[in-house]
């Protein structure tokens, strides 16, 4: 079917085969599954004798709340949609409980609109309620996050004004949490029910055709933040190498395994006394770190770290110290040249798909073994120099730009395939 995204990258799980090259590229804008040239027209149900213009479409993505590293990638997709005369609307809540303790919400921007939402408990289970502007319903394309908790998917879904336009986006299978039979059996229902899917990995793409899901109703994202910002920032910093020391960066919550970090810092700092470690982070377990911080002196707590203060920490230490679950910041590592120690026993994100054992990061058995992980690579600084400078290659594949394009030829040709 014309005008549809082939998905180039299925059957393809290994980071260096996400393209026949080996890297995300950026795709074409001469191929058939980009916008249309100007002056083209497609048929509608609204148009005057079955055809309008196809600039003026309007798309809305659905989002619980959209954290600061999201903003880069709706800017430059609200800006790409606009120059061909269409519009992007964000709606998006204000977050609750555990990610309000992260303070790391977008709170203005031109394509945000607030929506009214709360957040219910149910057997144990997190789940969205939100009520949508009559504005989502009218839009020629909805995105909705690929979540279970999302209370107004369903109605979205099996209605029939709405569910032929329709989309998800998201991991795809449950990678950071093991789900229950019938868990698993919904999140493959609402995937292969949507219209289109954005998959954030090849990974999730896979998954999605392994249920059954159309490959050609697939749009793989490559998931990003804005390397490029984190690159100036990077060169922009006034910060010099504290050898020894060494970084954790992201949410103080279960997930990421806190108190596992804390007990790898104790052994690490038995087996080596200059080692350092320096948390940048916020969230629920903000005061065991504090505790903790206030017990050792070879641990350094800085609060939320954005931006320039990101910079600072990523540019002073020598590796990243992530026991739990590990996603987009996979990204920061790898543009800064920061190899990862982490855990085996972590659920992680689909982008640590991004990263090779052995090779960017390195995978712990258990506590004592990534704490002689951690102390090993800080004593042999030709092998860290050596995965810092793999680190460094590897991230020219990703681009929040990149991920901007598929966004919108994944947008374009959804659009066009509901029409045909």
């Amino acid at each position: 079917m014309t005008g549809r995204r082939h998905l180039s990258d299925a059957g393809q799980s290994c980071r260096h085969k996400t393209t026949a090259t080996g890297s995300p590229q950026e795709p074409s804008r001469h191929t058939a599954n980009v916008s249309d040239s100007p002056g083209t027209v497609r048929r509608g149900p609204n148009s005057s004798s079955g055809v309008r213009d196809v600039a003026g479409r309007t798309f809305a993505i659905v989002q619980e709340y959209v954290p600061e590293y999201r903003a880069p990638l709706f800017d430059r997709l609200a800006e790409a949609l606009s120059e061909r005369g269409d519009e992007l609307t964000v709606f998006a809540g204000n977050p609750a409980g555990a990610l309000a303790q992260r303070r790391d919400g977008v709170q203005e921007r031109p394509w945000l609109r607030r929506i009214r939402q709360r957040e219910l408990r149910l057997f144990g289970k997190r789940l969205t309620l939100r009520v949508l502007p009559r504005d989502v319903w009218r839009a020629d394309l909805i995105v909705v996050e690929q979540a279970r908790r999302n209370l107004d998917l369903p109605l979205l879904l099996l209605w029939n004004q709405t569910a032929r336009k329709t989309a998800l986006w998201g991991h795809g299978a449950d990678v950071v949490k093991v789900p229950s039979r019938f868990e698993r059996l919904y999140s493959r229902l609402i995937t292969r029910k949507a219209t289109w899917f954005f998959a954030y990995t090849p990974a999730g793409a896979e998954w999605a055709a392994a249920i059954g899901r159309d490959p050609q109703r697939t749009t793989v994202l490559h998931n990003s933040t804005d390397v490029r910002q984190l690159r100036e920032e990077l060169a922009a910093v006034d910060a010099t190498n504290a050898e020894g020391q060494v970084a954790f960066i992201g949410g103080l919550d279960d997930s990421k395994k806190i108190v596992e970090l804390i007990a790898i810092g104790e052994a690490a700092h038995r087996a080596d006394p200059d080692f350092r470690l320096v948390v940048g982070g916020d969230g629920q377990l903000r005061p065991a770190v504090e505790s903790a911080a206030a017990r050792f002196a070879w641990l350094d707590y800085r609060g939320a770290v954005t931006g320039a203060a990101k910079a600072v920490l990523l540019r002073e230490s020598d590796l990243l110290l992530l026991p739990g679950r590990v996603g987009l910041v996979a990204l920061d590592s790898l543009v800064a040249g920061r190899p990862i120690v982490t855990l085996a026993s972590s659920l992680h994100g689909p982008e640590f798909g991004y990263l090779e054992p052995g090779r960017t990061c390195v995978v712990a058995d258990g506590v004592e073994d990534a704490a002689r992980s951690v102390v090993r690579l800080l004593r042999d600084r030709q092998e860290l120099v050596t995965m810092q400078e793999r680190c460094h290659r590897v991230s020219e594949e990703y681009s929040v730009e990149k991920m901007a394009h598929h966004f919108q030829d994944g947008l374009n040709a959804a659009i066009k395939d509901d029409d045909e």
